[in-house]
């Protein structure tokens, strides 16, 4: 065995573990464990000099008061360890707070590990129960952030960044955090791009990485950047062919690279190969999936480069004012730049690809 890599979130401390007993190259496992516990993440922040939002571990019901006087409102509700924003939900009044903590709980219950992801349990969806899986499911209170969201996708190579890419996320379905769009390179100014990569870099290295790639989720704040959380892989998703498309960087072959000891100069050109967008389009109302014809159409259109179907016809899917809402299908197009290609996005997107009733 020359080198272990995963690319699946649940399969980095097992990786990092295994590369350490057969004295491979590798994720050191001390350093996955606090990426991978958002509590422990905020705390080497801390230790480390860099912006840490107010947060408190809510152990059970009995700490919710505690909670609310450290952290104040707005704040998020989160998992310690989670993804893809299950049981994550704003709050903005302790009564709110106490209400969707028992939602969350309840919620978390029924998350189950599944080819490797968290999803919900459901008739379709079969797996073991996460919390029985090891997963944390503590949660945390979290001080809200406001501003901008924006990945960062940062190869790590001898101690340093060898290559990071700013992207933007838009605006999330609150209260329930469900992503909507994204787009490559981001359209924020270069000096709050600078920030956020060099934040996304600090951060990575506060947790005791030294080299691997890392999907890196921060926000640009009213008082500054600050860290969502550091992921110790590739971004899941559209992630890979994102920074393909726009930089010509293939992160598959990074972490490869690095599983291997292998040391990380990726040729990154001066401007943008071409400016891409994405988005899983969310539900806008509860119902029934009736028509997705559109999305065969769409697939012969100049500059889409996928539309992916999420669901399928007959299925029932949860709109925003029922609770968190079911992603309808994934669309991925490219343009000009990142402005060219976010429009032409959106503007699918008002097709109304998946048609619910």
């Amino acid at each position: 065995v020359d080198g272990i890599a995963t690319f699946v979130e649940l399969s980095v401390p097992l990786a990092a573990r295994l590369a350490e007993a057969l004295g491979l190259p590798g994720l050191r496992p001390a350093a996955v464990d606090a990426a991978r516990n958002k509590h422990t993440t905020r705390a080497c922040l801390k230790k480390a000099g860099l912006p840490t939002p107010r947060n408190a571990l809510i152990t059970d019901v009995s700490k919710l008061t505690e909670a609310a006087q450290t952290v104040g409102f707005p704040a998020v509700l989160k998992p310690v360890s989670g993804a893809a924003s299950l049981g994550v939900k704003k709050v903005t009044t302790l009564l709110e707070m106490q209400r969707c903590y028992k939602e969350i709980v309840d919620e978390l219950s029924t998350l189950i590990v599944s080819s490797g992801a968290l999803v919900q349990g459901s008739p379709e969806n079969k797996g073991q129960n996460a919390k029985e899986s090891g997963v944390d499911l503590t949660v945390l209170m979290e001080q809200f952030l406001d501003g901008p969201e924006v990945d960062v996708d940062v190869v790590m190579s001898e101690g340093e960044h060898r290559y990071a890419c700013v992207s933007d996320n838009g605006p999330t379905l609150e209260p329930y955090f469900n992503e909507t769009w994204a787009c490559c390179p981001s359209l924020l100014p270069k000096e709050k791009q600078v920030a956020l990569r060099d934040l996304a870099v600090d951060c990575i290295k506060s947790l005791g990485f030294t080299s691997g790639v890392f999907h890196v989720e921060c926000k640009y704040t009213s008082h500054g950047p600050h860290l969502i959380e550091v992921n110790a892989r590739m971004g899941g998703g559209q992630v890979h062919e994102c920074n393909r498309l726009t930089w010509g960087v293939c992160l598959v072959e990074e972490t490869l690279n690095c599983a291997l000891g292998i040391p990380s100069r990726p040729l990154v050109p001066r401007e943008p190969i071409s400016g891409t967008a994405y988005c899983y389009v969310n539900a806008g109302k509860s119902g029934t999936v009736a028509n997705m014809s559109k999305l065969e159409e769409l697939l012969k259109r100049e500059n889409v480069v996928w539309a992916k179907p999420l669901t399928k016809i007959g299925a029932k899917v949860v709109g925003p004012s029922d609770g968190l809402p079911t992603w309808l299908c994934d669309l991925f197009v490219r343009g000009k730049t990142a402005k060219e290609a976010l429009d032409y996005l959106q503007a699918i997107e008002k097709e109304n690809p998946v048609v619910v009733t």
